[in-house]
């Protein structure tokens, strides 16, 4: 449907709201932040939509290089799930916050080298 340079341009999108609603949701923990701040709402929504985009344009990058589920996607998966939660566990436990914050980059790595060297 959609060419391989779309989906692929559409999965960075999807993954730079992913990290910058993270990073901000991280800093905002790192301040001392409480649930009732003015831009949690955007932070979720940046979040969430950001992994439903990354998915969604993954899912039709696959499609496009015409690749089946191997073990590279399962642990790219897996790091979107962790994506999915990390947050929530650095706005609960402000006193680790930071090292939430070096996961995500982390994971960030992982899933990045998982899509380049594919070695599973």
């Amino acid at each position: 449907m959609f060419s391989y340079t779309f989906y692929k341009i559409l999965h960075y999108l999807g993954i730079f709201m992913v990290f910058s609603g993270l990073g901000a949701q991280c800093l905002h923990a790192l301040n001392g932040g409480d649930k009732n701040h003015k831009g949690r709402k955007w932070l979720g929504i940046m979040h969430g939509l950001g992994l439903l985009i990354a998915l969604i344009a993954g899912f039709g990058l696959l499609a496009r290089i015409g690749t089946g589920v191997q073990g590279w996607v399962m642990v790219k998966l897996a790091i979107w799930v962790l994506l999915g939660g990390v947050g929530a566990i650095a706005a609960r436990k402000q006193n680790i916050a930071g090292m939430m914050w070096i996961l995500i980059l982390l994971l960030g790595w992982g899933a990045a080298f998982m899509a380049v060297k594919k070695p599973l």
